[in-house]
């Protein structure tokens, strides 16, 4: 499939896990997950085609969840595990990073409890979907009623102590029952938009700066993601942990 004048190639396509790759010249490997996508669509479409992939520079291998089941699908992430650990030996990279928004911004948090990734970039993820972590948010219930079982009830749970996260909500008190729970670890730096909805990638998009948010988070620029969060977005830093120089 191309997308954009790059190398998009359908690589796995099952009722469990869908996914595309793209073969780059860096010694990165970036993971992105998709979100619900539109309810019509079989499965969510791959995402951040232009950004992830740095203008066909990074290596990136797409990832769908078909059933929307925020990891939960039983023997999804056995399968999501052979599928990077394959495409990675592929590319021979030194360094893995993974992004995603909502439903794949939550699925970019936990996929370091299952692979080795050393950058982790989330827009508006949920922490949980279980009904009993976040009773106040009522969004996705359509989706969350058809997990029958939650291997994975919180991200929290699978958040560690050596992955760079870079979280980034928006101020609408919508997204207060996910935002305002998240923890804070000196390890993950949490970015609060004003104006802003769950549609964090699109206001970051309208503003002109989401390829550059994007790259910077996928190096681990982080004083100058920083500088350019608080310059272009006003953005509050919640919890700010060791920002290296660059």
């Amino acid at each position: 499939m191309a997308s954009d004048q790059l190398d998009i190639r359908l690589r796995h396509d099952s009722g469990l896990l869908r996914t595309w790759a793209h073969r780059g010249t860096s010694d990165t490997l970036v993971l992105s997950f998709s979100g619900i996508g539109n309810v019509d669509q079989d499965c969510p479409p791959p995402e951040f085609i232009r950004s992830a992939t740095c203008g066909g520079i990074h290596n990136v291998l797409f990832l769908a969840d078909p059933q929307r089941s925020w990891l939960n699908a039983p023997g999804l992430i056995a399968l999501m595990q052979e599928e990077i650990e394959s495409f990675r030996q592929t590319c021979g990279v030194t360094r893995t990073v993974a992004m995603g928004h909502s439903m794949g911004g939550f699925s970019a948090l936990v996929a370091p409890s299952f692979t080795k990734v050393q950058q982790v970039l989330a827009f508006a993820p949920q922490l949980s979907v279980h009904p009993e972590v976040v009773p106040d948010d009522h969004r996705w219930a359509n989706w969350r009623a058809r997990i029958d079982a939650f291997a994975i009830r919180s991200a929290a749970d699978h958040l560690n102590g050596e992955t760079a996260y870079c979280v980034i909500h928006g101020r609408h008190g919508r997204e207060a029952p996910q935002r305002d729970r998240f923890p804070r670890p000196k390890n993950l730096r949490h970015y609060v938009m004003p104006r802003t909805n769950h549609n964090v990638p699109q206001r970051l998009k309208a503003l002109g700066c989401l390829p550059e948010i994007t790259s910077l988070a996928i190096e681990g620029r982080a004083r100058k993601l920083l500088l350019l969060m608080k310059a272009r977005t006003q953005a509050t830093l919640l919890a700010a942990g060791p920002t290296q120089s660059t």
